[in-house]
Order: C-alpha cells, then structure tokens, then sequence
C-alpha cells in the first residue's frame, strides 16, 4: 500500500466514522518482519454509513471539509473546534460543555510523559507519571488564582472547602494553557495549608489567560478520585466554545471526485509521473510536481472577515507553496461573510450561524469562485490565531481585527 495513502486514510476514517468505530486493513506486501495488519479508528462521525454502503454527495462534501480543515502544511497536531450542520445527525457538530487539556506538547506534537502510568511506584508531585487530566479554565492575567480538591477556600487554612478528595492525599499541577505539562514546565503552585490538608494553593495567572489542571495521588500506584474548583473571579470546566473562540474560516467541496483532480499520478518505465489530467501531458517525476493553484479543483477555503490579512493567512494555510499559490489544497475564494458586502460576491457564504445549533458560528450555504453553491462546509475555530501558520514565523498572518 502507497505510504502516503496511509497518511490520509486514517484522516478519513477519523472524519468518516464516529469515535468507538473502526476500519481494519491489511498491507498487500509487508516489509519482512512488519505487522501486515493495521486498523483506522473513527472520531468524528460526519459518514458513518461509509462503513457498510457507498456515502452519498452530502456525506462526501462533509468528510472532504473535514479533511481539508485538519491539513496543514507543518504536518503539526494542532486543536481545532470543528462546527457545520449534520441534517440526519445533529449531533455530530454539538459543542462540548466541557473541555478536557491537551494530552500532547504542542510544541513537538508528542505525548505529555506526566499521564503515562509509572512503571514502578513514585512518590511526590514532581514525578512526571502517573497524572490524569482534569479541565481547562481561565483567569486575568498577573492576578492571584486560588485552586484546591478539598482544601480550604481561605488563605488562612480555615472555613468552606474549595473541591474535594474521595481518599487518599491528592497533589495538584496546574499548566499554564490548554495543554497539560511536565513538571519542568509548571506554574509555580504556592501551597498555604499544611500536608495533611487536602491539596490547595494559589499561582499567578499566565499571560496567556488559560490554565488547566492536572491531578494524581501522592503515592502513584493508587488512582486519585479527586473533584477540583477553582476560586471566582477564574473561569473553570470551559466549554469548547470558550476554550476555541478564533474564528478561522470554512471549507467545502470535495476531494474525492477524481474528474476534479489536477493531476493523476501514473507508473510510466517503473517510475511514478505526475500526468495533467486535462491535457495528459507528463509534468515530470510525482515527487517534483507543481500545480500552480489547487490539487483539487473542487475544494475551496473562505476566510473569517476579521483576519487583517484573510487572503495571505489562508492561502498560507492550504498551499504548500504560498508564495506563488502552488500546490494548494484549495481554491482561496475570499471573505466568508463581509457585513459590508453580506452577498455573493462580497461575500462567499449565506450566514454565518447556521440554524441546527444555534450560537456556534458556523458559515452555511458557500460558494465557489464561480458561484457554484456548497450546502456542507465546516467551519474551523482555533484556540489562537497563530496555531496553524505560527511556525511560518510571519506575524502578519495572525493579525486580526477588534
């Protein structure tokens, strides 16, 4: 089996199926030694009758949205809120009432070794094993956050408990963003009560106005049952909505219609070329191809009307070659919906709320460049503007207007 389609299978499974179901598959010639059989997990649900009969044209153009819309061009895990409308499954796009942190350094895209299991038993709250994550919560940065599982509420270790432990002591790490951490990169946690108390302790709330929790027992080969709050003013337990509030745009079309491809990849003397599908003529080695605009002549990507640069973010966003708009995933088409110029084409998309699940900001009823009207796009949130096009070190592409 080609490697890069097993780089994009799991990607369309993930999108296809929902979470708990999954594809098996087995490789046609194995490398010697190598586990011939492999299985793609579900997650997100948006076609789950894929896995027993042909999806129709609605569930195509959702999955496509869906894939597109975890493509970047880093190949970094990056957090996104994905929102649109299911008219047979609403809820496939329904917002989480509470968010969990990352399990994963964003920064490297690898595992937090803190929540793996210790492999013998630690003591302490420095051992970087045996934690399990709690929620994400906000705070005004500079200001004194107080957070406990049990402890006192009051500074001076007496009267109403903030949270609770079920048995056990408890030791509390707080992180400062929406991805849990080592102990390396903690905030500092200043505890006022005594061991023997239940964990409580206050930490200056970061610059970037996000903390999450994580919790263990002291001794790592019992599990903790612990119930932690968070002092007011602090903001705990945040919605996804809250915890991704950076609209980034929308994306719709269909990359699985192969008469809508640029190019096809063909096996001419052994060798793989790249072959325009138009005019059939060979480009050249499929590794060294260059298509100037988009891979996929029916894929296309709007921009969120607040970005001070939409066109260069998101161009930035699906091409592998921004500079000269090569080699792209889609077709930039323009603003999603512009207020001063609410249609077509001012303005790519119908609304920007789609009805089914009110208040999420999804962009509905879409359009190509040429008018041709897409009923199932998804619209992406991030947690910062600069999650996906940072690393290009540009930052232009994440300025964004009041």
């Amino acid at each position: 089996m080609d490697p890069n389609a097993r780089k994009v299978m799991p990607y369309l499974v993930g999108c296809a199926l929902p979470a708990g179901a999954s594809l098996a598959w087995t490789h046609p010639s194995p490398e010697p030694g190598a586990d011939p059989q492999g299985t793609w997990a579900g997650e997100a649900g948006l076609c789950p009758e894929w896995s027993t009969q042909a999806p129709s044209q609605a569930c195509l153009e959702r999955v496509s949205a869906c894939v597109l819309a975890r493509n970047n061009p880093f190949g970094r895990r990056v957090e996104l809120s994905l929102r649109g409308q299911h008219a047979s499954n609403p809820g496939a796009f329904s917002l989480g009432l509470q968010t969990r942190p990352l399990s994963h350094d964003p920064a490297s895209s690898q595992p937090v070794a803190s929540l793996v299991s210790c492999t013998s038993t630690q003591a302490g709250a420095s051992r970087n094993c045996g934690w399990s994550v709690d929620y994400i919560g906000a705070c005004s940065p500079g200001t004194q956050v107080r957070v406990g599982a049990g402890g006192p509420l009051s500074a001076s270790c007496s009267g109403a408990a903030l949270g609770s432990t079920g048995s056990g002591q408890a030791v509390l790490r707080v992180c400062g963003s929406i991805a849990s951490c080592d102990d390396a990169s903690k905030l500092s946690l200043s505890a006022t009560c005594g061991p023997s108390v239940p964990p409580v302790g206050t930490f200056t709330c970061p610059a970037s106005g996000y903390f999450n929790v994580m919790t263990a027992l002291s001794v790592s080969s019992a599990q903790v049952s612990a119930t932690v709050q968070v002092a007011p003013p602090a903001s705990y337990r945040l919605s996804e909505k809250d915890v991704f509030p950076v609209r980034e745009g929308a994306y719709y079309g269909n990359i699985l219609d192969a008469k809508a491809l640029a190019i096809e990849i063909r096996v001419q003397g052994g060798h793989p070329v790249a072959v325009d599908v138009n005019t059939h003529q060979v480009l050249g080695p499929a590794s060294g191809a260059s298509v100037s605009g988009s891979v996929y002549r029916k894929m296309y990507s709007c921009y969120d009307a607040k970005w001070l640069y939409g066109a260069a973010e998101a161009t930035h966003r699906v091409c592998a070659l921004p500079s000269s708009g090569s080699n792209c995933a889609a077709q930039v088409t323009g603003p999603c919906l512009e207020a001063t110029q609410p249609t077509f084409p001012g303005s790519m998309c119908t609304t920007e709320d789609g009805p089914q699940v009110v208040g999420d900001g999804d962009y509905e009823g879409c359009r190509s460049s040429a008018s041709e009207l897409w009923l199932n796009p998804v619209t992406v949130f991030l947690h910062a503007p600069c999650d996906v096009v940072g690393p290009y070190r540009n930052a232009s592409l994440c300025k964004r207007l009041p």
